[in-house]
């Protein structure tokens, strides 16, 4: 991971400026493996959060507050009992160890002043917060408790020693010569990447840091130990020594790196290896604050949407199951009308038939050609019983027909509507889209209201639609609904008469309407832009060309009591366009 000793390193000497000093106010436990304190020093406060998640283990002061459980976990309650209204006087990494010991000063219960370490361990899967009574370096707590049942090296449980994570045997970076790094270079038995061996060798070091050094000298991170000359070794002593002084001096040059809008590396020193990445400088903890928050939203986000997306494939296959049923109900009542037929013919004859047949060969008077049909009996029932069964199956056939006809439309509508629901969530971009797309579903009944913190149900929060803008080169205001609640919106309660709407055809996507404040006629590139926007914002957008349908405002209509979204519409033209935006 990209915390590495160097990012602690700058973390601590900033922490050491602003909240050594300061007095713990409050300590909360929002997540299982993560603490926040509140700390108060000279009319400020800080939130400093640490975290034992075995991918996001971090130490920094963080602006964002977070939802705390209504009753706090153990682990809180120790902190709280040795830790809320002390002092911190002292923060210390050993050498360049993702390992922050910070020094609290608190009265105890018999009111003396004693000393309290808060130990956080950042060391991927293996992390931990331990709180540890230096007096004794007895554990009173941890975040993780396990044995050595988990763990030969050590214990984490309440009472036993405190025993530090076990050593790497690496080198010291702030220690360490050119003499020790040329020799920390050279073995003779590897041949390995230049990249793998400063990071078997030195401590403190991510692979990111220890690319980044390869690549300041100008070299390949693939490049072999054993094929370093000497020009090699001079330029990789010079980069390594720029971090060393870095760190050394505590002149940091914390960076950030985005890959679009979603944050790909941060580090404490300046990063060069992301040539395809934006990259911007500033405070460590501003940015591991910006990175791990953008970064958990957008997660958060997806996995968001994907749990909808779930929820609304399952609709989708229930309908698609449901229509089966419904096509196979239409297949069978299909010969109503033979049924019908046959119980006629049995009337017509029932003179002519003996009782106990099981068939009778009857000329079809229906038949233009007079031609005879065999018709099945049950023996067990008289000429007359058994016309009646089969004008019994003939209505039951005829009803069944009628309701599967009726089930079948309104599945397929369904269908339509959850397929335009998945088109909305495919092209949804931020919460706000997120929020409305849930609201329409809760309103649908497709998703249950989410429970308020006391069990009762809260209401779905109903954000105003926030429509996407285009202006075509004529100077027409294009706009474009990215959901069903927005479609309805633009349809329904923005568009005009004389507005033109469009929307691709027999594809799920967005209303696209060109306002057309004049009443005159759109000019074609106007129409032409419009149902390029329309083709983009539809479930056709990887295809090349895309049908899409316009027709003026006064032409479309919602029918009672359809879905969100759903329309008619007459009296359209059809354009054939590739989707752009």
């Amino acid at each position: 991971m990209s915390f590495d000793g160097l990012v602690m390193a700058a973390v601590k000497k900033e922490l050491k400026e602003t909240i050594v000093g300061g007095r713990i106010e409050k300590i909360y436990q929002p997540l299982p493996d993560e603490i926040v304190l509140i700390i108060h020093k000279e009319k400020s406060k800080y939130r400093l959060l640490a975290s034992a998640d075995a991918r996001n283990a971090r130490v920094h002061l963080t602006g964002s507050s977070r939802e705390n459980p209504l009753t706090p976990p153990l682990f809180c309650m120790v902190l709280r009992k040795h830790l809320e209204g002390g002092k911190i006087i002292d923060i210390h990494q050993p050498g360049l160890e993702r390992v922050f010991n910070i020094r609290v000063e608190a009265v105890d219960e018999l009111g003396m002043l004693s000393e309290k370490k808060l130990v956080c361990e950042v060391m991927g899967k293996h992390s931990n917060i331990i709180l540890v009574d230096p007096s004794t370096n007895m554990i009173l707590d941890g975040i993780n408790r396990y044995s050595y049942a988990t763990s030969r090296h050590r214990e984490i449980l309440p009472g036993r020693q405190y025993i530090p994570p076990p050593e790497t045997g690496k080198i010291n970076p702030l220690e360490v010569t050119e003499e020790a790094f040329r020799g920390a270079l050279w073995d003779p038995e590897q041949d390995i990447p230049a990249e793998t061996i400063l990071l078997q060798k030195f401590e403190g070091f991510s692979p990111q840091t220890c690319r980044e050094i390869i690549v300041r000298a100008g070299m390949d991170p693939a490049a072999s130990n054993q094929s370093l000359g000497e020009i090699d070794l001079r330029r990789l002593w010079e980069s390594f020594k720029c971090v060393q002084d870095s760190a050394v001096s505590g002149r940091f040059e914390p960076s950030i790196c985005y890959k679009g809008n979603r944050p790909a590396a941060f580090s404490a020193i300046r990063l060069t290896q992301f040539s395809d990445c934006c990259c911007k400088q500033g405070r460590i903890n501003e940015i591991l604050d910006e990175f791990f928050s953008v970064r958990e939203k957008q997660d958060r986000f997806q996995r968001d949407i994907s749990e909808l997306m779930k929820t609304v494939r399952n609709e989708i296959k229930k309908c698609h199951n449901k229509i089966a049923v419904h096509e196979q109900t239409l297949r069978r009542a299909e010969n109503a009308e033979a049924l019908r037929m046959s119980g006629e013919l049995i009337t017509a004859n029932i003179f002519q038939i003996p009782a106990g047949a099981s068939s009778v060969e009857l000329v079809n008077y229906y038949d233009p050609e007079g031609n005879t049909v065999v018709i099945p009996l049950d023996p067990q029932l008289s000429p007359a019983e058994n016309a009646q069964s089969y004008f019994k199956r003939y209505n039951k056939a005829r009803k069944s027909l009628a309701v599967a006809e009726s089930y079948l439309k309104e599945t397929k509508a369904e269908l339509d509507y959850l397929e335009s629901v998945m088109a909305a969530l495919e092209q949804a971009e931020d919460n706000n889209d997120l929020r409305q797309i849930r609201s329409e579903l809760v309103k649908e009944g497709y998703v249950k209201p989410e429970a308020g913190s006391k069990g009762t149900r809260k209401p779905e929060p109903s954000p105003e639609p926030g429509l996407i803008t285009f202006r075509s080169s004529e100077g027409f205001n294009i706009l474009v609904g990215r959901n069903n609640r927005q479609n309805d919106h633009l349809t329904m309660k923005i568009a005009r008469p004389d507005d033109l709407w469009l929307h691709v055809k027999d594809i799920p996507g967005s209303h696209v309407l060109v306002k057309n404040p004049g009443g005159g006629e759109i000019p074609a590139p106007t129409v032409q832009r419009a149902a390029e926007i329309a083709a983009y914002y539809s479930r056709a957008r990887e295809s090349s060309k895309v049908p899409v349908d316009y027709t003026f405002r006064k032409h479309v209509r919602k029918p009672k009591g359809a879905k969100p979204g759903m329309v008619v519409y007459d009296n359209q033209k059809t354009i054939l366009v590739e989707p752009k935006i």
